[in-house]
């Protein structure tokens, strides 16, 4: 397979058996407010970057991946709707719509949006738990990556509160970016890696290759929204890559953290045909 030309098929396949897998996650629950919010918030949207790569970089250990990775890309992809759910509140971007529709904590009850994040996180582990596809001692292993991510996760949106209304270093911007989505798509890339067989050094590498990722993909977004009208070229109120670093070098600082992710990818030979082509369609994205 041609890595540019990794066939619209597979994404839209697996997406589909993302969501489904989400939806099994919610299955047979008490029909309570907070599983309401939840499906509201999890399914029927985004992009499912996360669970795609965790499924990829499974099958470069394993080709039937999937079978025992797409708990762990459910539970990633909850793990991603919580944090998105706290991002958004007033106390913390205080934002109005998500993934084209409103946010959350504009249609639920206060207490069920309180509530939510902790719901969604305890179900993501649940379902890793529950991957018996996976020998049970790599689920732990990848439990323990869950739990280093929740962590990261809530440095991550501390530091980005605390860049806000100053102008970041570039260091401070990019460990911000490595913080989130960097540490989800490194959990994404070392976790689908560990439950399908990969050792601990090449679950290293794949996770140095996610903070790359996700620190390239935050970027290609800050330069796909661009300024703000008011010329201020914030984000609710935090200077993004388009401010700090202008388009064309926020481009250029993406497309070297792509090509340091996509060497140690190439390095893993014909069986990394699927995230090389993952990594292509966000470099066009």
């Amino acid at each position: 397979m041609n890595p540019a030309s990794l066939p619209p098929a597979w994404t839209a396949g697996m997406r589909r058996r993302i969501e489904l897998a989400l939806d099994t996650a919610f299955t047979a629950r008490p029909q309570t407010e907070v599983l309401r919010a939840a499906r509201y918030v999890t399914l029927g949207g985004g992009h499912r970057w996360r669970g795609l790569l965790a499924v990829a970089a499974g099958a470069i250990f394993r080709r039937d991946a999937e079978t025992c990775v797409l708990p762990l890309a459910a539970a990633l992809e909850m793990m991603h709707a919580a944090s998105l759910v706290l991002d958004d509140l007033p106390s913390m971007d205080d934002a109005a719509t998500r993934r084209g529709k409103a946010c959350v904590h504009l249609v639920f009850p206060d207490w069920a949006v309180d509530l939510l994040p902790a719901f969604l996180v305890n179900r993501a582990y649940r379902a890793v738990a529950d991957a018996e596809a996976a020998p049970a001692e790599r689920r732990i292993r990848a439990l323990r990556l869950l739990g280093e991510l929740g962590g990261e996760l809530a440095a991550g949106q501390e530091a980005d509160l605390a860049l806000a209304r100053k102008k970041a270093s570039a260091a401070e911007l990019l460990d911000c970016y490595a913080r989130k989505s960097g540490a989800l798509f490194a959990a994404a890339l070392a976790g689908g890696a560990l439950l399908c067989g990969a050792d601990e050094a090449a679950a290293g590498d794949l996770r140095a290759a996610g903070i790359r990722l996700g620190q390239a993909y935050q970027l290609l977004d800050d330069v796909a929204d661009g300024p703000e009208e008011d010329g201020a070229y914030r984000e609710a109120g935090r200077y993004t890559a388009y401010a700090l670093f202008g388009p064309e070098n926020a481009g250029a600082r993406a497309e070297a953290l792509l090509a340091e992710a996509a060497r140690t990818f190439a390095r893993l030979g014909p069986a990394a045909e699927e995230l090389r082509g993952l990594l292509e369609r966000m470099r066009g994205r």
